[in-house]
Order: structure tokens, then sequence, then C-alpha cells
């Protein structure tokens, strides 16, 4: 098979050299391990944002043991979860959203690193669309895509509420509807943080 050559940022190559030695590959195997990679992403209708945003995913996955399953699975399981002990449910909604917030924080810094984390993502997630507007000391979040039933958009909504937290807001009302939609109002934490919203 030819050859050819293929121009790249020095620094970058020099890392990739020594990360390749690492783990045994060389150079000429992980590029076109990594060229193959980008085009089915392309053929697929990605873009070159879409392989960053599954590098994020994988890192994301990986720290948090996330098992992929279906959002059926998912939704039944929960409101089974809420048919048999509903305090319960919430309960480990609960720990969920502390879990989570603790990891995104060590992540993103304030919201707008947060919501910068989620642009990243948000074609790898089910979470469709985040909304966010500021009235004066307050701001007004609608997120499009959490779940389909009334439970699972409540469990969501409880994990949430408890990022929000982890993030110094005040939590002032909370509205999940069946569909995915989550409705809520939180007063900023403080003035510096207001320029950081959108």
């Amino acid at each position: 098979m030819p050859r050819a050559n293929l121009a790249a940022d020095a620094e970058l190559i020099e890392e990739l050299e020594q990360e390749v030695k690492k783990k045994g590959y060389t150079m000429y195997a992980i590029t076109n391990l990594a060229l193959k990679a980008v085009l089915e992403i392309l053929k697929e209708g990605g873009d070159s944002e879409t392989l960053n945003s599954l590098v994020e995913y994988y890192k994301t996955i990986k720290d948090l043991e996330i098992v992929p399953v279906t959002v059926w699975y998912l939704e039944n399981i929960v409101k089974l979860a809420y048919e048999h002990d509903k305090n319960k449910a919430s309960e480990i909604c609960e720990i969920t959203g502390v879990q989570l917030a603790s990891y995104l924080r060590t992540k993103a810094s304030d919201l707008s690193d947060l919501i910068e984390l989620y642009e990243k993502i948000k074609e790898l997630i089910p979470v469709k669309d985040i909304s966010i507007k500021q009235n004066g000391e307050t701001i007004d979040i609608r997120i499009t895509g959490t779940g389909f039933g009334l439970e699972s958009t409540t469990c969501a909504s409880i994990i949430l509420k408890r990022i929000l937290e982890e993030y110094g807001f005040e939590v002032l009302s909370l509205n999940p509807t069946p569909g995915g939609i989550i409705l809520v109002k939180a007063k900023i934490p403080n003035s510096s943080n207001s320029n950081k919203t959108k």
C-alpha cells in the first residue's frame, strides 16, 4: 500500500510518538487507525467536533463507570422503582445527583464551563437542548430530552437540582413535565457569576 506524508503540529506529533511508544504501537498503525475513525465519522455525517465529543464522552463514562443501556430500559426501571417505593427512588436520584455534581465540579468551575462541557458532548447524550435566560438575580433554565415519562423526568430534575446547588445556585422552583422537559428558576449565587451565565 502506498504511503503519504501528512502535515501536523510538531508538538502534537512529538507527544503522540511518546504515547505510541508506551503502548507498543507504530506511528503508521496509529495514524491509520485515527484517520479511519475520522473517515467513518465524516461518512456518518459527523464533523471534526464529533471526534472531540467522543473523546470527552469516553473520559466521562470511564470516570463515572457508566454502563450504556437503552433509554427504554432506563425509563422502565425508573418507573418500576417509583411504583415500588417513591421515596427510595427519589433518594437514589438524589445520591446520583450528588455524585454527578461532585464529578462535574472537577471538570467545570462554573455554569459557563458546565455549558461548554455540555456543548462538547451533547450529540452523544439524551439531553437535546439547554436554554438559560438571566432575569436580574435569577436564571430560568429549560432542559429538553431528560426522559419520556414523568418518573424519569422527575429523577432527572432531582439530579439537576443537586448539580445547580453544587454550583451555589438556590433552586426557587423546579417543574418536571412528562415528555422530558424540566423548567427551573434559580437564584444566581453572587454577582461575579452573573456575567458567566448565558
